[in-house]
């Protein structure tokens, strides 16, 4: 278990997407994608995005996901889903994003719109900000959909 402060630390270095590949398809719903960072300063610091669509009855319903190391888990946005319900029983509706907290890892969830700014509710809109709000420096990686460049 990581304390509060590696944690934020690692949540607040620069990472980049180790993709050779410019253009990076958006998974379909159903499907899943896996983007592979490591730090700008030390590249043995190794982290994933992991962009998850299985959601088989809502086609909107989506999740975004920072681990560190593999297996620590660090940021997580939902989107379309069900309601959470923190340790201290307050419910927190979708989209909804959950930060690491020493000694409750991702138990806690706040509104989305209290952490990150997005202009709308298009995924890549989102995924964008998500990348922005984990310091990942793009490199001229273009996400797309459908056939549209972002």
């Amino acid at each position: 278990m990581l304390s509060q402060k590696e944690a934020d630390n690692l949540i607040a270095m620069l990472k980049e997407l180790k993709s050779k590949q410019m253009k990076i398809p958006f998974p379909q719903p159903t499907k899943e994608l896996r983007l592979d960072l490591e730090s700008s300063m030390n590249k043995k610091e190794k982290f994933i995005i992991d962009i998850n669509r299985k959601g088989q009855f809502n086609l909107l319903k989506c999740t975004f996901q920072t681990r560190y190391r593999n297996s620590i888990r660090l940021l997580r946005i939902d989107i379309e889903g069900p309601p959470h319900e923190n340790p201290d029983g307050t419910i927190v509706e979708c989209p909804h994003i959950h930060i690491y907290k020493e000694g409750y890892e991702l138990k806690w969830a706040y509104p989305l719109s209290e952490i990150i700014q997005t202009q709308n509710d298009d995924l890549i809109d989102i995924l964008i900000a998500f990348l922005e709000y984990n310091k990942v420096k793009r490199n001229g990686h273009l996400f797309y959909m459908e056939g549209g460049l972002v």
